[in-house]
């Protein structure tokens, strides 16, 4: 399981780094056809990114839960 988290962690870094090159062509002087493209690849690299974000937050939620439990305590009201 930790390769996998590894692997996704690595795909996460990628995808950041390709809507960043998006963003600049975007910026730049492009097509519209062109401009479309990249904007329609960009959403799909957005909605990957947000959904591991989100998995990520789930997991953090479970460890946190598994702590309160071990701790015999609840953490998260400080």
């Amino acid at each position: 399981m930790e390769i996998q988290n590894e692997k996704k962690s690595a795909d996460f870094e990628k995808e950041i780094a390709a809507l960043k090159e998006i963003v600049d062509k975007l910026e730049s002087d492009v097509s519209l056809d062109e401009g479309m493209k990249l904007f329609g690849e960009g959403l799909r690299l957005t909605e990957e990114c947000i959904d591991y974000l989100n998995k990520t937050k789930a997991t953090l939620a479970e460890l946190n839960g598994k702590l309160d439990i071990i701790l015999g305590e609840d953490t998260n009201g400080r």
